[in-house]
């Protein structure tokens, strides 16, 4: 790559950068309407959550670009989403007067330790 071509919407060059990389990064509106009046937003629209992906309101989670998490990524909303989906399952396990998942990286034991 050596440079990146600016074009207008009728197909006319407007201008010639050169540039030896490029980061692409998609524009969004977060679409947080349908919640306003039951978790708290931020000034941005987005769904303000703990590290648990629970949100203001008891027994929601939310996850991905929606939330006030920084680096709106794919791979960190999968990450996240995995987060509120355990912290759901733990939030139903402790109403239902069970056990929460544990499985973590802390609770497994190496083969061959003590």
């Amino acid at each position: 790559m050596n440079s990146i071509s600016l074009r207008k919407q009728n197909g006319e060059i407007a201008e010639e950068i050169e540039t030896n990389a490029i980061f692409v990064e998609m524009g969004y509106i977060a679409k947080t309407d349908f919640v306003k009046d039951i978790v708290k937003l931020n000034a941005d629209k987005e769904i303000v959550v703990d590290k648990y992906c629970a949100t203001s309101a008891e027994g929601i989670f939310a996850a991905g670009d929606v939330t006030d998490v920084p680096y709106k990524q794919a791979v960190i909303s999968a990450g996240q989403g995995s987060t509120a989906a355990l912290s759901a399952y733990n939030y139903i396990q402790k109403l239902r007067g069970k056990p929460a998942s544990k499985t973590d990286w802390k609770s497994v034991n190496p083969v061959g330790a003590k």
